[in-house]
């Protein structure tokens, strides 16, 4: 069994392989998630009744929280397995760039359970104790009987194209730098197209039309569901309204800024949209070749 342990809503603790660039003819990514065995031969003791939340080809995947004093022990001194693949703490968002995807997945799909396994140790009707329902993802009130599912937050997120420019803005919760395509939550009895329509509106004062579907993506960061779309720009100039976002403009693809969100999230899959449909060959093999 592999275990994914997270001590915060962002980061999983993964083993760096010792020999990922043993041999450049085989490909191995640099981190993997670690067993229960390696964890517990480290000094680790993780608890027995956990959930079996996803698999990694065939392998159960469970996925746990835990305080990060706990983990100093393991990242903050040269400890290694038998193996010699050392402990180390990662960022979830970039975590496909050093690990198989497949895995980055099981793991996305571990934390958004554990997340919520974490958050509803009690009822939210009468505060009496939640059981777990044997061979369902799911949790009763042991008073009241009241079930609990998993939370799934559905969000927007939308490619605003304005005569072969893309929409891009900068917002306070960015890096400094960092820009980004409009993104939003969806507000209780709105269509998704209503949501893109009222974000980018709300944001920058744009009026967009010919909404259309793109893909979607699970992001728990903790608990959302990101479903793209792209929009053509129908009407309005960019007037900055919400105080969320500091900076918003057009850009070609040959003006994209040097931050831009990371490969693994839909929103650099629209970006990437935007310059193959509006850019030529070389733009696009640019923009694929970056971080």
């Amino acid at each position: 069994m592999l275990l994914a342990v997270f001590p915060d809503n962002r980061s999983v603790l993964v083993l760096k392989r010792s020999d990922a660039a043993a041999d450049d003819s085989v490909h191995r990514p640099d981190h993997r998630l670690p067993t229960r065995d390696e964890l517990r031969g480290l000094g680790l003791d993780i608890p027995q009744n956990l959930w079996r939340f996803a698999d990694h080809r065939g392998v159960p995947v469970f996925g746990v929280f835990v305080e990060r004093s706990r983990l100093a022990p393991l990242v903050d001194k040269p400890v290694k397995t038998p193996d010699g693949d050392r402990p180390q703490l990662i960022d979830r968002r970039t975590a496909p760039d050093t690990m198989d995807v497949d895995e980055c997945t099981q793991i996305n799909r571990a934390f958004h359970l554990a997340y919520w396994d974490r958050n509803t140790t009690f009822c939210g009707s009468c505060a009496g104790p939640m059981t777990r329902i044997p061979e369902e993802i799911a949790k009763q009130c042991s008073s009241c009987g009241t079930i609990s599912y998993p939370r799934i937050s559905p969000a927007v997120i939308v490619a605003v194209v304005r005569k072969g420019k893309l929409l891009m803005a900068h917002s306070r919760r960015h890096a400094e730098g960092m820009y980004s395509i409009l993104a939003g939550f969806v507000e209780t009895g709105e269509t998704l197209e209503y949501t893109v329509a009222r974000e980018v509106f709300e944001e920058t004062g744009i009026v967009v039309r010919n909404v259309h579907y793109f893909a979607s993506q699970p992001w728990p960061f903790p608990n959302s569901l990101m479903v793209g779309f792209t929009a053509e720009y129908g009407s309005g100039e960019i007037v900055l309204k919400d105080g969320e976002i500091e900076d918003a403009r057009w850009f070609s693809p040959q003006e994209l800024p040097e931050r831009i969100p990371d490969t693994y999230s839909i929103a650099r899959r629209l970006i990437e949209w935007f310059v193959s449909e509006h850019g030529t060959e070389d733009d696009l093999q640019q923009l694929l070749t970056r971080r």
